[in-house]
């Protein structure tokens, strides 16, 4: 809704017609919705401190550079705590990042993520993946290998949004803590 707001006020501003009542009235309306987003992200995090299991959990998760509270809170709440999930394939498709490939018979079109899934998990993985990719080398080496094959850059940011949802999944399943420079033995 902010945005919607935000983008009216913008197209506002820059019309040929302005009016002061309007510009004046969505001004309003942003700041009582910055207001309501920072009082709605306070709650979510005394929530998290008030239980200490989850506290505990999240704190192991938010570990990954760019990874905070209200994107663990929120991946959690999309997921009921991951209570049906069952494997990582059923998350990835509940998110929406399981690739649909357009081809029939001769004709082979491109790969692309379906986005049938949840649009509020892919959403808040999105800054979080921008950051992994900025701090965390292992990130980093997946979004060059991607973007090295097709030259498409958010296609290597989803495979690291892709790959931050199942590592927090398998952090939370297994109340693990994240390594950064973890090596598989």
């Amino acid at each position: 809704q902010k945005t919607t707001f935000s983008n009216q006020l913008h197209a506002i501003e820059h019309s040929g017609y302005k009016n002061r009542v309007v510009i004046k009235q969505l001004k309003q309306i942003i700041t009582l919705l910055d207001k309501q987003l920072i009082e709605l992200s306070r709650e979510i995090t005394s929530l998290i401190k008030n239980d200490l299991s989850m506290k505990e959990k999240i704190d192991k998760i938010c570990k990954i550079r760019g990874v905070g509270y209200l994107t663990v809170a929120t991946i959690i709440a999309e997921t009921n705590g991951f209570v049906l999930v069952k494997n990582q394939n059923q998350l990835i498709s509940y998110a929406g990042y399981d690739i649909v490939e357009n081809s029939s018979g001769k004709h082979v079109g491109k790969t692309k993520i379906s986005k049938k899934g949840n649009a509020h998990i892919r959403r808040i993985l999105h800054m979080p993946a921008l950051n992994a990719k900025k701090y965390e080398p292992r990130f980093n080496a997946l979004y060059e290998r991607i973007y090295e094959k097709n030259k498409i850059k958010m296609k290597g940011y989803v495979a690291v949004q892709k790959k931050l949802l199942v590592i927090i999944y398998t952090l939370w399943k297994n109340n693990s803590e994240y390594i950064q420079n973890y090596q598989k033995t």
